[in-house]
Parts: structure tokens; C-alpha cells; sequence
């Protein structure tokens, strides 16, 4: 993570809580750091995944209830795969379905592109208690990369999720991707993720625990007159732990793994045998605190 993206960071906290208006306000940061991804000055003559390149990233986000049928999130987050993005998106409930919409930016991710616009939309179906459907999709407006540094991002997430006594079952289907036009080619890195998920909690039990399997993809490619391209497959194990620290308090630790890895295209293998990502954050609702209510 690049200096600069902590100056990111602080800039989006600060347009993300400064405005506050009546309902439920909750504010979260998150932050992950691991060694399951790609050099960002990776090659095309690299074959090897070295497993030695650290990356990191901190977001900051804030949800607001307006009403009992509207409200909105928006925040600043940081990816491996997408680099820096902030957003804000308008939800509005109705029945048995959620409907957002709203702008993201990418911005900070190269000097030459400062800021890259897009749109971000999500729809919710969902019969409570029995089973939902969930899509979201974000994407770059704009597809043409013109000048060297000029980039796309984009995100699709579908998953279908059911309810069992004390659990909550999940599968989904992640993709993410940003390409980013270079001196002699196009690199595009891309993460493809076939995940289930269960969510166990019990009532009156102060904590969570969302026990994770997955087959994930992630590749680099350099898209030039022909095209080079480095895939990690992987089976990953993971796990996560939401503990409600006070009634209004929730810290969320996590921690992935691969258990199985192996190379395609150019890529030939891992040198390192432990690929992982750890996670933690917390979130608070401003609400309960009474000093801070007073002032909003």
C-alpha cells in the first residue's frame, strides 16, 4: 500500500462521517494484510509465485438509516485486486426487495490517472428467514484505455443464501478485475472466487463464527500482440469471528489460507507454502454514544 493511499484513506473517512442525518449511524474500519496476491510490479517474463511480497490496506466506511425503507452506505476501501475505491450507495427497501444504486471513484491508483469514475448497483431478493439472492455489480464507465496509466475497474458478485436452524449457508460467485493500459501492453489482474460459506450463531451467544471453503483463480495477464498470463489456482480454508465487544461494539477477526495451490499458464508454482490473508475491524453505532449524539 502506497503512501498516498493512506492520505486516501483519511480524506474519504472524513467526507464519509462528516455528514450525519436522523437514523442509525454505524462507522467501521477494516484492514487486511497477507501475501495471496501478485507483485503489483510484476513482469512478464515472471513464472514464479515467490509468496515473499507483503501487501496491505485499510478502509473506512459508514451505513445510514434514513428512513425504515431508505438508506445509504459510503466509505473508502482498498483491494488487492482493485486498488483504492470510494462510494456511496442509495438503498431502498420494499417487500422482499433491496435495490442500490449510487457512484464509486478509483482514484489514487496512478499519478497520471488520478481519479476514474464508475457506477456501482445491487439488488436484494430475499424471503426472510427462508432464503435470498443477492447481485452487485461495479464497473469503470469508460472502456477505453487511451493513455498510458488510464485503468478499469469492475466487480460482480451473485450469491444464494439459505436459512438453517442456527446458520446461515452461502454460495457465491466473486470476480474482480483492473486492467490498466501500460507502455508496450495491457496488464490485466483479475481474481475469480466459487465460495461456501456457512454463518453459525446461537442466540444470546455474544459472537459468530463464518466458516469459509473456496476455489479461488487469481491471474495476472499482459495483453499485447499475443498474450501472457500467470494463474494461481488455489483451495482456500478460511475462517472469521464477529464478537460483540458492548451492544453497540463489534470486532470482526479473520484469517484465509490455501491448503492446495498450483500454477497455469506461465506460472509454474508457489515458492512459499503458506499463502494467506488476515483480517480485522471493528464497527460502532455512533448513536449510542452519548456525547456524540448530543453533537449530531
Amino acid at each position: 500500500m502506497r503512501p498516498t493511499t493512506l492520505a486516501a484513506a483519511c480524506c474519504l473517512a472524513f467526507l464519509a462521517f462528516g455528514p450525519a442525518v436522523a437514523g442509525a449511524l454505524d462507522v467501521g474500519v477494516d484492514t487486511w494484510a497477507g501475501n495471496l496476491a501478485f507483485a503489483r510490479d510484476r513482469t512478464a517474463t515472471d513464472t514464479t509465485f515467490p509468496g515473499s511480497d507483503y501487501l496491505w490496506g485499510v478502509s473506512a466506511y459508514a451505513t445510514q438509516s434514513i428512513t425504515d425503507a431508505i438508506g445509504f452506505e459510503t466509505g473508502f476501501y482498498s483491494d488487492p485486486i482493485l486498488r483504492n475505491i470510494a462510494y456511496t450507495l442509495f438503498n431502498y427497501h420494499a417487500s422482499f426487495l433491496t435495490v442500490g444504486v449510487g457512484p464509486f471513484f478509483g482514484f489514487f491508483n496512478d499519478p497520471s490517472s488520478l481519479l476514474a469514475p464508475g457506477i456501482s448497483t445491487a439488488i436484494t431478493l430475499e424471503l426472510p428467514g427462508i432464503v435470498f439472492v443477492r447481485f452487485r455489480s461495479d464497473s469503470s464507465i469508460g472502456g477505453a484505455l487511451v493513455q498510458v496509466g488510464n485503468y478499469l475497474q469492475s466487480r460482480s458478485d451473485v450469491s444464494l443464501g439459505f436459512y438453517v436452524p442456527n446458520a446461515i449457508c452461502t454460495l457465491a460467485l466473486d470476480t474482480k478485475s483492473f486492467t490498466q493500459q501500460a507502455a508496450t501492453d495491457t496488464v490485466v489482474d483479475q481474481l475469480t472466487v466459487y465460495s461456501f460459506s456457512a454463518d453459525i450463531y446461537k442466540k444470546d451467544v455474544p459472537y459468530r463464527i463464518v466458516t469459509t471453503i473456496s476455489y479461488q483463480a487469481l491471474s495476472t495477464s499482459f495483453v499485447a500482440a499475443t498474450t501472457t498470463a500467470a494463474t494461481l489456482n488455489s483451495i482456500v480454508l478460511g475462517t472469521e469471528v464477529d464478537v460483540n465487544l458492548t451492544p453497540t461494539t463489534l470486532l470482526t477477526l479473520g484469517m484465509e489460507g490455501t491448503v492446495y495451490s498450483f500454477g497455469s499458464g506461465v506460472l509454474v508454482g508457489s515458492a512459499q507454502s503458506l499463502l494467506f490473508q488476515a483480517t480485522a475491524g471493528i464497527k460502532v453505532n455512533i448513536d449510542s454514544i452519548p456525547y456524540i449524539n448530543r453533537l449530531l
